[in-house]
């Protein structure tokens, strides 16, 4: 839960109370295997939400012509699911591609959560908008991009993701996806996604090493990917007097 409580208090300093809040969602953690499928869809009853103790997922949806769309990449210390809470099936297949430990809670442990503690919520939507707000990026970038400002963007998304909690001094990036599924992520092939990270690696602005991946020249992969850092870019104001 560390993880959890670490960066939903980059947004505002949590109370000792608010931090239970947080920590007392759920009193139940089960580990999963890489591969793993939590929810498949509109198979399956979206009622359980989780939270990333530890390990990378995951969503997605079939397209379709048989393609999968990923449409988001979850990281320690996220809450896994949320997009599925209003609806009686689940809308999208939330998958573990790193093994994964996994604290689990109803959807309707978040109503008393919620009622009690406004701050919380608010922290909570916070973040659901920044994921919103990520997608939206992502989906103008397949939109109206070209395949290098896909993968340049893709890669410092999950920079900044890392680095809300690990240290950003850390130069080499666990990108924690294939390159099919990056492909899948960014709307390109497999053979694409590789031609491009060849690319990338003779221009000199990435480095690629065992399975890692070293940001060689920010300013041309910033420029190529047209990325803006939503959470270098949040507006935390309004929780000054809350």
């Amino acid at each position: 839960m560390q993880d959890l409580l670490a960066k939903y208090g980059k947004v505002a300093p949590l109370l000792s109370q608010e931090q239970d809040a947080f920590t007392g969602l759920s009193t139940r953690k089960r580990s999963f295997d890489a591969g793993t499928n939590l929810v498949c869809g509109e198979l399956d009853d979206p009622d359980q939400l989780y939270i990333v103790e530890k390990g990378r997922l995951f969503a997605s949806t079939e397209l379709a012509n048989g393609e999968r769309a990923i449409t988001r990449l979850y990281f320690a210390g996220d809450i896994v699911g949320t997009a599925n809470i209003p609806f009686e099936h689940a809308t999208q297949t939330i998958t573990v591609n790193a093994s994964a430990e996994l604290y689990i809670f109803p959807r309707k442990n978040l109503i008393d959560t919620f009622t009690n503690m406004p701050r919380v919520a608010a922290i909570f939507y916070t973040f659901a908008a920044m994921e919103n707000a990520i997608l939206n990026d992502r989906l103008v970038s397949i939109g109206r991009t070209r395949g290098k400002a896909r993968l340049a963007s893709l890669i410092l998304e999950i920079e900044a993701r890392r680095n809300l909690l690990l240290d950003p001094a850390r130069e080499r990036i666990d990108l924690g996806l294939t390159q099919a599924e990056i492909g899948d992520a960014i709307g390109l092939t497999e053979v694409q996604v590789s031609r491009l990270f060849r690319q990338f690696i003779e221009d000199g602005i990435v480095e690629r090493r065992h399975g890692q991946t070293k940001i060689l020249d920010r300013g041309r992969l910033s420029k190529i990917g047209q990325f803006t850092d939503r959470y270098d870019d949040l507006d935390l104001d309004w929780f000054e007097d809350a």
